[in-house]
């Protein structure tokens, strides 16, 4: 399963991917809501359009980002927020409910 951290997968086409047999990839929910960020998804129609893979795509949930990251992390019942320092403060908001852990 090729990793498409930030929906691309470096070094190969989606035609070679179909052609050795690749029926999924994997992606990062954290990564994702950076860059493209999830405004621009949404303006796509969905990370299989933005990709151009109509096969199966598999996030993760943001949970090594809550370890890694805890330093920058904001950890309520909710659902974790982070701090990021690069990005407009509207975008903080996208990371956040983009990454939250969800619960019940």
């Amino acid at each position: 399963m090729p990793v498409g951290t930030q929906g691309t997968i470096k070094g190969l086409t989606n035609s070679q991917l179909e052609d050795i047999g690749c029926q999924i990839i994997l992606g990062n929910t954290y990564h994702l809501a950076l860059r493209p960020t999830s405004e621009l998804l949404d303006e796509v129609g969905g990370l299989h359009n933005f990709m151009n893979w109509q096969r199966g795509l598999l996030t993760d949930s943001g949970g090594f980002q809550m370890v890694s990251l805890l330093h920058l992390a904001d950890i309520t019942e909710k659902g974790v927020t982070f701090q990021v320092f690069f990005f407009p403060f509207e975008d903080i908001e996208n990371i956040s409910m983009v990454c939250s852990l969800l619960h019940s």
